[in-house]
This record gives structure tokens, sequence and C-alpha cells, in this order.
């Protein structure tokens, strides 16, 4: 197995740059499976998002889950990127900090603190308090 940095990843979905498509297409379909690794997928959110690509929440998330659901691609914690995705689907949050909240659950954390404002009132997280 191979690990996939962002940039493959991201030529990969947006075939921006024809050469570096064909090249990533070709290796993720040789080199089944891909790992995507949680610091990979949400540099990638972050990208996409960004000024130079403008993808909507919308697109990215349905990309993910079309990675999900490929047998090209394994994750680092499969069953965390989905529980992040629904929840970015329904939340207020950004998919990170979804993400962060769910592996760290699984790690064994019983609450996920933060400044965050977004995150006020989501089921795993607590809020920390400047006054």
């Amino acid at each position: 197995m191979i690990s996939l940095d962002t940039n493959v990843l991201v030529r990969y979905l947006t075939r921006d740059d024809e050469e570096q498509w064909a090249i990533a297409h070709c290796l993720i379909q040789e080199q089944q499976p891909c790992l995507i690794t949680n610091i990979a997928l949400c540099e990638m959110v972050w990208v996409l998002k960004g000024k130079a690509y403008g993808y909507s929440i919308s697109e990215i998330l349905n990309a993910i889950e079309a990675m999900l659901q490929s047998p090209a691609f394994e994750f680092e914690h499969r069953s965390c990127v989905y529980q992040a995705l629904q929840r970015t689907r329904s939340g207020k949050a950004d998919f990170s900090d979804y993400l962060i909240g769910s592996v760290s659950q699984q790690l064994g954390a019983t609450v996920t603190v933060s400044f965050d404002q977004k995150l006020e009132s989501e089921r795993g997280f607590e809020m920390l308090s400047d006054n």
C-alpha cells in the first residue's frame, strides 16, 4: 500500500493539470488501495475550499463520500471520516473539527475541548471560556 499526499489527491480530483492528473490516475488505479491519512484529507478540504479552487463544502463532501465508497482508497480512520462527513453535512463546524472529535473519541477521550464557537452545543465537544 502507498500513501497519497494532498497534492496528488487534489490533482486527481480537480484534473487541473492534465499531465499530473494522468500520473495520479494511473498510480491510484494500479496501486490499490491507496492510504489517505487524516491530515492529508483535512488539508485537501482546506485546499479545495480555498480561493484557488473555490469548491463548495457540499461538492467536497460528495467527493469524500465517493472516495469512501471506492476500493481505490483506504483511510486512516474510515469510520471517523464517515462520522465527520455526516456531522459536517448537518452541523455548523468544519470537517476537520468533526474529524478531530471523532478520532479523539475513538482513542478514548470523553470530550474534545475547544474555543471554537461553531462547536457550541455539539455532542462530544465542550467550550472553553476565556472569562
